[in-house]
């Protein structure tokens, strides 16, 4: 069997091990709220159910992930229904790295892998990272930017 054919399970292998001293170590419970907004959002997501945009991300969101430069809360509004007619995530899992809070904003790193399928049927699966900026308004996490993207396909710079 070639390396190639391996990359997968090595990928997944090494995320595991970047992920277990995240997990492992005891969470506060706001830090684990904050998880568990994250996990919400995921799911939300991979669902196709962008309820989460108007719930759950501050109006004044700036985000930069493979775009060409930092949008905002109607263009993820906008883009997001074309992904959703476009790409169907079959599976997903994240990784906690660390959750950082001083009083009210918060910033979550982790890493992900995600299995997706395309409106031609084609399968590929992806890894990455993202950090997100939290801040607590009225009793409740929303998102206010957030930075990340894909990992750079093997073999390429």
């Amino acid at each position: 069997m070639s390396i190639r054919a391996l990359f997968p399970a090595l990928v997944f292998l090494s995320l595991l091990a970047v992920a277990a001293p995240a997990s492992a170590q005891t969470w506060s419970a706001e830090q684990q709220e904050i998880w568990k907004f994250e996990e919400q959002q995921w799911k939300l997501e991979a669902a196709k159910d962008a309820s989460w945009i108007d719930t759950m991300v501050h109006p004044n969101l700036r985000y930069w992930s493979d775009d060409p430069m930092p949008r905002g809360k109607e263009s993820l509004k906008k883009w997001s229904r074309v992904g959703y007619e476009d790409n169907t995530t079959r599976e997903y899992e994240i990784f906690p790295i660390s959750a950082t809070i001083t009083g009210n904003v918060a910033v979550v790193q982790y890493r992900y892998m995600v299995a997706n399928e395309n409106y031609k049927k084609e399968r590929d699966t992806v890894t990455g990272h993202y950090t997100d900026v939290l801040i607590k308004e009225n009793g409740r996490w929303l998102f206010l930017a957030w930075g990340g993207a894909e990992d750079p396909e093997e073999g390429t710079d």
